[in-house]
């Protein structure tokens, strides 16, 4: 039942972030926001189609639980690639999760670990447990100059490789291996928020852009270079400053970011994959099945 319900919060964090608007520049179930190949229904096609996916990484997670941290990633992997052949032919092609089956994986995994362990799972820990399993992941996969992509030629590079080629921006190598520290962040801010006269999508979306203002999304780059990451990082932070989702200005803010970022095709895909593991850390957390 343990890794069922691990597995189950993945899926559900997955499906709570898709949910969350106003959301600028992301797939909402009011509209699309900046993509032209995707809407709110495919992306919970795509999250009801990796819950197996999350169930194995838990599995690897608890059954492994006796070797290095290191020697899990392998296993880790091909569930993770069994995972995006299941996610594509959920959503005929579509990319809706990819960040999120990287990310979201190896907190199952971390979870797994360590009840199998008999530790606590305290977010910081299960945090710090799926930084284990990746440790020098950016020197082998990014630095180094024999396999990283320094190496490679740029049309080999996929769009986060090419935001650290280029901008030494090592994106959810780089927020895992660190120990998830902008995750854990969103979820302090989230439980700040419990006591706020506004839903749990309200106070997701103001979570999400504190996000946005911080984080160092490979996918804006992607997009629009690093002028475009550091366009809706100020975006983001001005709308902070003018209340966020608690004023009428912070919100008008935040509907011109929307704006914004749809005209220009930006969408900070990377920052709702922190969402989405900063929800999983809060379930986790939370319910007493997990203990």
């Amino acid at each position: 039942m343990f890794i069922f319900d691990v597995a189950q919060a993945a899926q559900k964090s997955l499906l709570y972030e898709a949910s969350v608007y106003p959301k600028p520049g992301l797939v909402t179930p009011l509209d699309n926001g900046a993509h032209r190949d995707m809407n709110y229904r495919t992306f919970i096609d795509g999250a009801v189609a990796l819950l197996p996916c999350y169930v194995n990484c838990t599995s690897i997670g608890q059954e492994m639980h006796a070797l290095p941290p290191p020697d899990v990633l392998t296993r880790l992997r091909e569930a993770g690639r069994q995972g995006e052949r299941e996610m594509y032919h959920a959503t005929g092609g579509v990319n809706t999760h990819k960040g999120a089956i990287f990310l979201l994986g190896l907190l199952c995994a971390a979870a797994g670990r360590l009840q199998a362990l008999g530790e606590a799972l305290e977010p910081a820990r299960v945090a710090d447990a799926a930084a284990s399993f990746v440790r020098g992941i950016v020197e082998r996969e990014l630095r180094s100059p024999d396999r990283g992509v320094a190496g490679r030629g740029l049309a080999d590079c996929t769009a986060g490789e090419l935001a650290y080629l280029l901008h030494r921006v090592d994106g959810a190598r780089g927020e895992a291996e660190r120990g998830f520290p902008t995750a854990l962040s969103a979820l302090e801010e989230l439980k700040n928020t419990q006591f706020v006269p506004f839903s749990l999508r309200e106070r997701l979306a103001h979570v999400l852009i504190g996000i946005m203002a911080d984080n160092a999304d490979s996918n804006l780059i992607s997009r629009g270079g690093i002028e475009a990451l550091e366009e809706v990082r100020l975006l983001a932070r001005e709308a902070l400053v003018a209340g966020g989702m608690w004023t009428p200005e912070g919100r008008r803010r935040i509907g011109d970011m929307e704006k914004t970022l749809v005209t220009k095709n930006l969408s900070p895909g990377g920052c709702a994959d922190i969402l989405s593991c900063a929800l999983f850390l809060w379930m986790v957390e939370s319910q007493e099945q997990f203990r």
